[in-house]
């Protein structure tokens, strides 16, 4: 193991846990964004159980950033960590940076800054939840154990047809 995914992925993750640790402790600061936004994701068809307790989606999804920034910042079951985080980074990206709603040019500068810092974070997410650590994916392992397994039967169908004769 390098020194770079034990000092990586806790600094990613500092973040999340931080922010989730505050939304569960003052979900209201976390609700006031949206407010703004709840027209649109009713128009968009988002379910109203979703959307009718706003304090409550907040601290659920501040617990759930919480725990898994801890996850991946302790390096447990990180690739399912950094997934769940890059998924409930997307609503919340574009929650904090709503670029439609600017009122000028200086603001909706801001606010892309915002969605691409975001993204970029997303990112980062995306790539911590591919890294395998240098091993193989799971599907190249059987096919590899397959091609084994066939080799080994040519081999000893060879053997016992040279010993046959």
């Amino acid at each position: 193991m390098t020194l770079v995914s034990p000092l990586a992925r806790p600094l990613l993750a500092a973040t999340f846990v931080a922010d989730g640790v505050d939304a569960v402790l003052h979900p209201d600061a976390h609700t006031e964004k949206f407010h703004r936004i709840k027209p649109a994701l009713d128009k968009a068809g988002v379910p109203a159980a979703l959307t009718a307790d706003p304090r409550m989606l907040a601290r659920v999804s501040g617990a759930v950033s919480a725990v898994c920034g801890l996850m991946l910042a302790t390096g447990r079951k990180p690739r399912t960590a950094a997934m769940t985080l890059a998924v409930l980074n997307i609503p919340v990206t574009v929650l904090n940076n709503p670029v439609w709603d600017a009122p000028d040019a200086r603001q909706r500068k801001h606010y892309v800054a915002g969605l691409l810092r975001g993204l970029s974070i997303g990112g980062g997410l995306l790539y911590a939840a591919a890294y395998r650590g240098g091993k193989p994916s799971w599907s190249w392992r059987m096919e590899n154990a397959r091609e084994h397994r066939a080799q080994v039967r040519a081999a000893t169908e060879a053997v016992k047809e040279r010993y046959k004769a």
